[in-house]
């Protein structure tokens, strides 16, 4: 018995030393797939109360307007349709702090603003003034 428990102990640190070996020769894992912007990932669209919804080069009022969205039902003047534009990611996220914009002349000011795709590049609605809607 006393031969028997040294040669265990040494049978288990074997063990532990030929794992760990085999752990730190192993090829690393892949590294995650970056996050890319899913279509049919969700939209941004004008608000029945706010009739239109400018997509932006940047996060700010005054950054070049690169499309006008709109909506054209209920209240809002023009034939029937509805514009929308997809999320830059999935399900809409990435809501940032920009510049300050304010939806209608006097109206609250806002900072958030809502990344989308356009033309498949990213560009900006200042979404107080609209909608976004995940599937």
């Amino acid at each position: 018995m006393r031969i028997a428990r040294p040669l265990s102990l040494f049978a288990a640190v074997s063990i532990a030393l030929a794992g760990a070996a085999a752990t730190a020769t192993a090829a690393p894992a892949p590294a995650p797939a970056p996050r890319a912007a899913a279509a049919g990932s969700g939209y941004a669209a004008p608000t029945m109360l706010h009739c239109k919804l400018n997509v932006r080069s940047g996060t700010k009022s005054s950054a070049t307007v690169l499309r006008t969205l709109r909506n054209r039902n209920g209240n809002c003047p023009g034939k029937g349709g509805h514009d929308s534009i997809p999320c830059w990611l999935n399900k809409c996220g990435g809501i940032t702090a920009g510049g300050s914009y304010t939806c209608q002349s006097g109206g609250k000011s806002y900072k958030s603003w809502l990344p989308v795709k356009h033309k498949g590049k990213r560009a900006w609605v200042a979404i107080k003034c609209g909608t976004y809607v995940t599937p």
